[in-house]
């Protein structure tokens, strides 16, 4: 599963003017994909050192890719808060 590449903010105010601003969430994971690669990377060597030495949970990497799983199960969430004066809607594309 991939994340969400895309958020779309919607605003709408009583007088029934609406605005929507697309907000490229690509961008921000090219930029943590280093760090994905880095956290990645340590987990697997913590895990392999934890396996050696005979401990009973060495699974931190399962535990990271569920939580990037977890990440990627976000797209299609739609949010919606409403108040007295402005509407706003927020879409994981």
């Amino acid at each position: 599963m991939f994340p969400p590449m895309l958020l779309y903010l919607r605003f709408s105010t009583p007088e029934r003017t609406r605005h929507g601003v697309w907000l490229p969430l690509f961008l921000i994971w090219l930029l943590l994909l280093p760090l994905i690669v880095l956290v990645l990377t340590v987990t697997v060597a913590i895990d392999f050192v934890l396996l050696l030495a005979g401990q009973a949970y060495h699974h931190y990497t399962l535990l990271v890719l569920r939580a990037f799983g977890l990440l990627g199960a976000t797209r299609g969430t739609v949010v919606h808060v409403h108040s007295d004066d402005t509407n706003v809607d927020i879409e994981f594309v």
